[in-house]
């Protein structure tokens, strides 16, 4: 019986290169040198007669300008932020929230999120619904009932 493995991507449309082929030229690598690693991929890739060589883009102007957008969401998604409380301010509330209130590409920081109405209400019903995500996923887990029944 003859096992077929068939590739293609999950999301289409982000890489150029033929997914089969590709998945044949990543198998190469592993079979050479026992796995792939990315920079084993990498420099297959340089290599303007393979598949791979499709999959990136080797104007380094335009790639540093891609990473650095990358980086820039994973810098976002990373941040951390607590309100510091003074003796004359209410108890405190941690807070980890760089986000986003509407369908903008965007992040808003945590000060302008509690000064407007319409974006602090969006911030509320954004945890409310990530708080019901919590009571669906978790329901089996009978240790949380006491936690899970807080929730509406």
């Amino acid at each position: 019986m003859a096992e077929n493995i068939v590739a293609t991507y999950r999301v289409k449309g982000i890489f150029k290169g033929d997914p089969q082929k590709v998945y044949e030229e990543i198998r190469e690598i592993c079979e050479d040198i026992g796995e792939a690693k990315p920079r084993q991929i990498v420099d297959k890739a340089e290599d303007e007669s393979t598949e791979l060589h499709k999959c990136f883009n080797w104007d380094n102007d335009d790639a540093a300008d891609k990473w650095r957008l990358h980086q820039a969401v994973m810098l976002t998604s990373n941040l951390v932020f607590k309100r510091e409380v003074t003796e004359e301010s209410v108890k405190p509330v941690p807070i980890r929230i760089f986000h986003k209130t509407d369908n903008t590409g965007g992040y808003k920081i945590p000060e302008r999120t509690f000064k407007v109405q319409s974006e602090y209400e969006a911030l509320l019903q954004r945890a409310y619904a990530e708080l019901h995500a919590f009571k669906v996923k978790y329901a089996a887990l009978k240790e949380l009932d006491y936690i899970l029944e807080l929730i509406d």
